[in-house]
C-alpha cells in the first residue's frame, strides 16, 4: 500500500515539473529573441563604423579633400549672403536719397517757377484780364508739372481761378494766407504747397498757390 502511494507522489511531481518547464519556456524564447535582434542592430552599426573608418584610413587624401570642400562651400555661402544683403541696404538706401534728391530738386524748380509767374499773374490782375488768366493757368500747370493752381483772393479767402475748375467760387479750406509776405512752401504728408503773395501797388490783390502730390 505504502509502495503504491509512494509510485503515486513520484508521478504527479513528474507532471507537475514538466508544466513548469513548459510554462518557463515561451518567456526564455522571447527573451532570447529580443536579445538576439539587438545584437544583430549593434553587430550592424559595428560593421558600417568599421567600414567607414577603414575607408577614412585608406582614403586619407580623399577624405581631406571633401572636408575642404565643404567648408570652403559654407564659407562662400556665408559670404554670398551677408554680400547679397549688403547689397540690397545699399540699393535700398541709395534709391531713398535719389528720390529725396529729386524731390528737393523738383520742388526748387516749382518754387522758382511759381515765383516767376506771380509776376505774369500780377501784370493780369492789374489789368483785370481774367480770361488771359485762365489761360495763363492751363498753360503752367501743363509745363510745370503742378497737380493744381489756384488764385485766392486774400481778402474773403474765396478761391477766384483754379486749373481745376470745381474750386472755383468755393471758400479756402487750408487755411488763411493773408499774413503771409513771402514765397513759403509748406510739406504735407501727402503733398507740397507752395504759396506766393501776389502784390498790387500798394496791397496784396490775390494768393497763388501752388500743389504738387509726392
Amino acid at each position: 500500500m505504502n509502495s503504491e502511494e509512494n509510485k503515486s507522489l513520484e508521478n504527479e511531481n513528474q507532471n507537475n515539473n514538466a508544466s513548469a518547464n513548459s510554462a518557463e519556456q515561451p518567456q526564455g524564447t522571447t527573451q532570447t529573441g529580443a536579445t538576439k535582434k539587438k545584437s544583430n542592430e549593434n553587430s550592424f552599426w559595428n560593421r558600417l563604423k568599421k567600414r567607414f573608418v577603414k575607408f577614412v584610413k585608406n582614403n586619407k587624401a580623399a577624405t581631406v579633400l571633401f572636408l575642404i570642400l565643404v567648408v570652403v562651400f559654407i564659407w562662400f555661402f556665408i559670404k554670398q549672403q551677408i554680400t547679397e544683403r549688403n547689397f540690397k541696404k545699399e540699393k535700398t538706401e541709395l534709391i531713398t536719397q535719389y528720390e529725396s534728391r529729386i524731390d528737393s530738386l523738383q520742388i526748387e524748380y516749382l518754387q522758382f517757377a511759381a515765383e516767376v509767374f506771380s509776376w505774369s499773374v500780377r501784370s493780369e490782375l492789374l489789368r483785370d484780364n481774367t480770361e488771359n488768366l485762365n489761360q495763363l493757368l492751363s498753360v503752367f500747370v501743363r509745363k510745370s508739372g503742378a497737380d493744381l493752381v489756384q488764385l485766392i483772393n486774400p481778402k474773403d479767402n474765396i478761391i477766384l481761378l483754379s486749373s481745376d475748375k470745381k474750386y472755383e467760387g468755393e471758400k479756402n479750406k487750408s487755411g488763411t494766407y493773408s499774413n503771409l509776405t513771402g514765397t513759403t512752401v509748406y510739406q504735407e504728408p501727402n503733398k507740397v504747397k507752395i504759396v506766393c503773395p501776389v502784390m498790387g501797388y500798394n496791397e496784396k490783390i490775390g494768393i497763388l498757390v501752388v500743389e504738387l502730390n509726392k
